[in-house]
């Protein structure tokens, strides 16, 4: 925190009676104030009452008494009160909903009583179904402040939304396609004529029977009069140019109407400018001897077409709506129509908002199925029958504490299945986290740090160098003479380990594998002989990489151990030479490297094999093998090449023999790194030693592994 120090420079006057309150007393610092009246600190001119007190710098400057303890005084000290500056928060302050932790609690906005009525939002249209299913302060992911939604499936359907034509209530307004945003003007055309009445216009979907693109009808009850019409003789304004009979040209057909419902039938047609008594101008009467049957008329349950419009009591005024029920569950669909009578399927209770499902109505238990089974509008709500009980997660890991539970089909945010956290405000302790070595019960199983994730290794240290050997033991502190790797490669010998000298003692004093490679030097060993091509039986040359081998020769005065050294050809394949094999070179002997040995006559030739997969990495190399024409072998101890043999055979020059079964030899006067890179000094084996089984191998190839090549003269 930053201090802010604030000096207040009050000029005092000589005189006792300026500057302060009455000047009576001692008033040593000279601020206008004494010890009598208030003065907590005489020896500050800074310190009186009504001073500026800036907060927590050590000092009562107003002389109030609660310097860094309340500095917004609403009764708790800085050292409980999580913002100290603020008034309304505190400890057991109210919570409301504006975004603070007014009750210091470490939640915000957590009064579960406060907050704003909250509906289930499944499409997240922004308005919800069904009855308030809780309180917030803030909207969360599926659930609105607003209800009122028709179809809580579809995004697009809600209050307010653009009603559009796709026999779809969009706005949920209780009416299909009513005055859609893309629809089109259309006019009533009660009377047929394809004009309508300026007077009822309508946005429509499409302009059907009964409706015109146009409000020019200027008699929308007479079929005969509409812009399209010619003047007839009958007192009428017949082609709604504002004058009647103005250019008629024949009398009009009038039809009788015996009942004088304003309607006429066929028979008995007369022709006249004005209308005849008894006469209409439509002959679409269907029953002329009853005044109350005619066209529109209001339809009756009493077995007769009152509209005559085909029908027979449909919509009836006295009638009953019946709603059909598919599925039987004596609950009928949202929709209903009039009937006078039941018809078979339908019942008088509507409702059922899936008529395909039996199980489905007003009536029928709400289960926890992703189904609103009781056509509420809501899904899976917490009464539902399955609901299960959720528990207090503050810390969201998962694991739930005691406190006020709350039914639910799912997850409700803020609460979990279980009751077995141990901490409830970390979400990183519970019984499915993982033990760390922090001296917490992490996993809450009453057990500190065992088994921690975090765990180092540590080995024994017997030789007390400071580096382990031996198999690693799990734990978060390390044991009595422990240390944390296990890099020593002889724990009994302090002498031994990583950084020490290394001496020409013919061991590993570094640890590094290498063995007294401070006196390595090129040339130390050198490859003696080379089997690249033996031979498979047929004609001509053979790649039989099976049975490749190779001899190292040591011609100096003292064995060379060739632990950790690294052996690769032209391809970049390779391996190298595992430690603690007895892989020695003795002075003036020799070493073979063999792909495998089974081919060999006697199989004790062979020193290791290379392509055995039951070495391990990095001991062994499967596809290190041999070019007959362009190759070579290298041996390396740690970046120092000892010695390489590279061949290359030339049709012209005739380099190296190139027929099979022949192991290439280096001469006995020639074994040296210098010699052994003159091709002249080598040639084929000689045709009187075989190193092949016969028994396997029906054509002999011949070498001397692990003996003397000879001379090549």
């Amino acid at each position: 925190m930053i201090r802010v120090a604030l000096l207040v420079v009050l000029g005092v006057s000589a005189c006792g009676d300026e500057g302060g309150a009455a000047g009576e007393g001692t008033d040593a610092d000279e601020d206008g104030w004494s010890l009598e009246e208030g003065d907590c600190d005489d020896a500050d001119i800074g310190v009186f009452p009504g001073a500026l007190d800036a907060p927590y710098d050590g000092v009562d400057a107003d002389c109030a008494g609660n310097d860094d303890e309340d500095a917004d005084g609403d009764g708790e000290p800085r050292a409980t009160d999580c913002d100290d500056l603020d008034a309304g928060v505190f400890s057991g302050a109210p919570e409301a909903c504006d975004g603070v932790d007014n009750d210091c609690d470490g939640n915000v906005d957590d009064d579960e009583s406060m907050g704003w009525a909250l509906y289930t939002d499944n499409d997240r249209d922004g308005f919800g179904v069904g009855g308030s299913v809780g309180l917030g302060c803030a909207a969360i992911d599926g659930l609105s402040f607003h209800a009122g939604d028709c179809d809580d499936t579809d995004p697009n359907v809600f209050p307010g939304q653009a009603e559009l034509c796709n026999e779809v209530d969009d706005d949920c307004s209780g009416a299909v396609d009513d005055a859609p945003l893309d629809g089109i003007a259309a006019y009533l055309d009660a009377d047929l004529d394809g004009y309508g009445d300026a007077a009822f216009p309508e946005v429509r979907c499409t302009v059907d029977e009964g409706w015109s693109g146009t409000g020019s009808d200027c008699d929308d009850a007479d079929p005969l009069s509409n812009p399209g019409e010619g003047e007839l003789c009958d007192q009428r304004d017949n082609d709604c140019d504002g004058t009647s009979d103005d250019g008629a040209t024949e009398d009009r057909t009038w039809y009788p109407d015996g009942d004088g419902d304003g309607f006429g039938v066929a028979t008995g047609a007369q022709a006249a400018c004005a209308v005849p008594a008894g006469f209409a101008a439509l002959a679409t009467d269907c029953d002329d001897g009853d005044a109350t049957v005619y066209p529109r008329a209001e339809e009756h349950c009493d077995g007769a077409d009152d509209d005559c419009d085909g029908a027979i009591d449909e919509d009836a005024s006295e009638g009953s709506v019946w709603y059909l029920d598919e599925d039987g569950d004596g609950e009928g669909a949202l929709t209903g129509t009039v009937f006078c009578e039941s018809p078979a399927g339908w019942v008088a209770l509507g409702g059922d908002c899936d008529d395909g499902d039996p199980l489905v109505n007003t009536s029928a238990v709400e289960l926890c199925n992703n189904v609103d089974d009781n056509c509420d509008g809501a899904l899976d709500e917490r009464s539902a029958d399955g609901a299960g009980e959720w528990f207090p997660d503050h810390d969201a890991d998962g694991f739930g504490v005691e406190g006020i539970s709350t039914p639910s089909c799912s997850p409700p945010a803020g609460y979990a299945a279980t009751l077995t956290d141990c901490d409830d405000t970390d979400p990183r302790r519970n019984p499915g986290a993982r033990e760390r070595c922090d001296g917490v019960d992490n996993d809450c199983d009453d057990v500190v740090d065992e088994d921690a994730s975090d765990a180092g290794l540590w080995y024994s240290d017997a030789d007390n160098d400071g580096y382990g050997a031996g198999e690693g033991i799990a734990a978060c502190e390390g044991p009595d003479g422990g240390v944390a790797n296990d890099l020593d490669c002889d724990d009994a010998d302090v002498a031994r380990r990583p950084g020490a000298s290394e001496a020409e003692n013919g061991v590993d004093d570094d640890c590094d594998v290498l063995v007294d490679e401070d006196w390595i030097a090129a040339g130390i060993v050198v490859v003696s002989e080379v089997t690249r091509q033996p031979y498979a039986g047929g004609t001509g040359t053979s790649t039989n990489v099976d049975a490749q081998w190779f001899e190292i020769y040591n011609p100096g005065s003292d064995a060379v151990d060739l632990a950790g050294w690294y052996i690769t050809e032209q391809d970049g394949d390779g391996y190298f030479v595992p430690p603690e094999q007895g892989l020695v070179v003795a002075p003036g002997g020799t070493l073979v490297f063999c792909y495998d040995d089974l081919t060999f006559a006697d199989p004790t030739l062979c020193d290791w094999t290379w392509a055995d997969a039951a070495h391990g990495a990095p001991w062994y190399d499967s596809t290190y093998y041999f070019d007959r024409d362009e190759d070579f072998v290298a041996l390396y101890a740690g970046g120092l090449l000892i010695d390489e043999v590279h061949w290359t055979y030339d049709e012209t020059a005739g380099y190296w023999p190139r027929s099979a079964k022949y192991a290439m030899r280096l001469d006995d006067d020639a074994l040296t790194a210098a010699a052994n890179d003159d091709l002249s000094a080598w040639c084929n084996a000689s045709i009187t030693t075989t190193w092949t089984d016969s028994s396997l191998v029906a054509h002999p190839d011949y070498g001397t592994p692990n003996a003397a090549n000879g001379s090549c003269d």
